[in-house]
């Protein structure tokens, strides 16, 4: 097992930095190249030495990365040459241990949904995952996940309400209005209609944030513990979404 996933992170870098530049058309600048770089893989930074780096890096493993002037630029930028005895073909893009391990732990993080259509869409992907993957590299993530524990999720918190997120993913998709029976820790139920406008995860709880219906310009949004809600009826009647405030009520 890895005791870092360090050069995993550098083998993303380089095999998306050779994706990139296999689908450009012509030259990227420095700074097209490290925005595409940090956009694709959730960098937070990444330097013009970093960058010229690994550009080397793939010229020594013989893919003809070269640096040219811009058309109608001083400036220069990178491309990878086509066709001839020097072209390389690009390979599959692999799934590397960090990416598992990183999915795994986003997987144990979605439990609360365990039951739920969003549980059914990340069991088939993982199955995807997992039948195609070498016998070496199952056992490998099994050791890595060891590395991190997720606590503090209940699996059956809305498995009995298979079909709720569904119709409440479909009333905030289509900006429906919806009337919601929730039944409060007292036993007392009430009804509200509500502008649904996200489900908000915090762990262990999934909520819906909305507005009341009709309610007047700075109006804050309400959330409400999905586990609460009784009953969902959406309605014939669409609203248009408002901005979100940091903090509702």
């Amino acid at each position: 097992m890895p005791r870092n996933f360090s050069r995993h992170e550098q083998f993303l870098r380089i095999f998306a930095l050779l994706d990139i530049l296999s689908n450009a058309h012509q030259p990227i600048d420095d700074q097209a190249l490290i925005a595409q770089l940090k956009e694709r893989l959730g960098l937070s930074r990444l330097s013009i030495r970093t960058l010229h780096r690994d550009c080397d890096f793939l010229l020594t493993c013989g893919y003809p990365v070269d640096r040219v002037l811009l058309p109608g630029d001083r400036r220069s930028g990178w491309q990878l040459a086509r066709g001839g005895d020097a072209g390389r073909k690009m390979p599959p893009e692999p799934l590397t241990l960090l990416e598992l391990v990183a999915f795994t732990m986003g997987r144990d993080l979605l439990r609360p949904f365990e039951g739920t259509i969003l549980w059914t869409g990340i069991e088939s992907l993982r199955h995807k995952f997992e039948r195609d993957l070498p016998p070496e590299m199952l056992m490998r993530l099994k050791e890595a996940r060891r590395v991190f524990q997720v606590e503090g999720i209940d699996p059956s918190r809305y498995a009995g309400r298979p079909r709720l997120i569904s119709t409440l993913s479909a009333a905030i998709t289509d900006c429906r209005e919806i009337d919601v029976e929730e039944q409060a820790e007292t036993g007392a139920v009430s009804r509200l209609r509500l502008q649904p406008h996200r489900l908000v995860i915090r762990p262990p709880t999934v909520e819906l944030l909305g507005y009341p219906a009709g309610a007047v310009e700075g109006t804050k949004p309400v959330l409400l513990d999905i586990a609460r809600i009784q009953k969902v009826t959406p309605l014939d009647v669409t609203f248009v979404p408002r901005p979100i405030e940091p903090e509702p009520e």
